[in-house]
């Protein structure tokens, strides 16, 4: 029995010792944290680029956002939303000056795995549309379905900076496009800090979108 409690002792101690070490070691070992580059994989940042040039004049996009940021649950919506806690939209755009979300969008076309999207979304009266992940796609397609379904007019007109001509046509006669020296056409921009006043538009807009204040 001696030589047993002489054999158990020095184990015990070295027991307590390595799990001390241990401890200490995960407690005071250093902080390993780095950035995350590239952000997304390649298919999806393929998309983002070709959504934002598709619609960067009107929209905004915001990639990868959790869905409880963007739908709010009231009554038994609540108990649907907590079924996405950890769920994200892949894009949300929202409109670009006042920020309102305007329609949501899921990479993975019209799969099965997007179903539960569908239904929140219609619950939620958000218009969601679906795409598949491929590496090139056109990109005027793109920008006609975005903006239909955004309820935006892909002709309204784009926001005008004021901007110094060569040359001072004369106020009854249409000057050439600055951009594409095609002729203009004589608009009322309705909206942004320049509503009302009277605008001078590329006339192969929106292929061009040459614009000039009427002075």
């Amino acid at each position: 029995m001696t030589l047993d409690h002489s054999l158990m002792l020095p184990a015990a101690i070295g027991t307590i010792a390595l799990a001390l070490i241990i401890f200490l070691w995960l407690r005071f070992r250093p902080t390993q944290l780095e950035c995350k580059e590239p952000l997304f994989n390649p298919e999806f940042r393929a998309f983002l680029g070709q959504l934002d040039i598709a619609v960067r004049s009107h929209l905004i996009i915001f990639p990868a956002m959790p869905v409880k940021s963007v739908i709010l649950g009231k009554g038994g919506g609540k108990a649907l939303l907590r079924k996405f806690k950890n769920e994200s939209f892949d894009f949300v755009v929202c409109h670009r000056r006042d920020m309102d979300v305007l329609c949501v969008i899921k990479l993975g076309g019209s799969s099965t795995s997007n179903e539960k999207y569908r239904k929140l979304c219609q619950s939620a009266g958000l218009t969601l549309l679906e795409y598949d992940i491929k590496p090139y796609r056109d990109v005027p397609s793109l920008r006609k379905e975005v903006l239909g379904a955004c309820g935006i007019d892909e002709f309204e007109l784009p926001e005008v900076q004021p901007q110094e001509p060569e040359q001072e046509p004369d106020a009854d006669s249409s000057p050439d496009c600055p951009k594409c020296q095609s002729s203009m056409v004589l608009k009322t921009i309705n909206k942004g800090s320049h509503a009302g006043e009277d605008c001078w538009v590329c006339s192969q807009y929106p292929d061009c979108k040459g614009a000039r204040l009427k002075k």
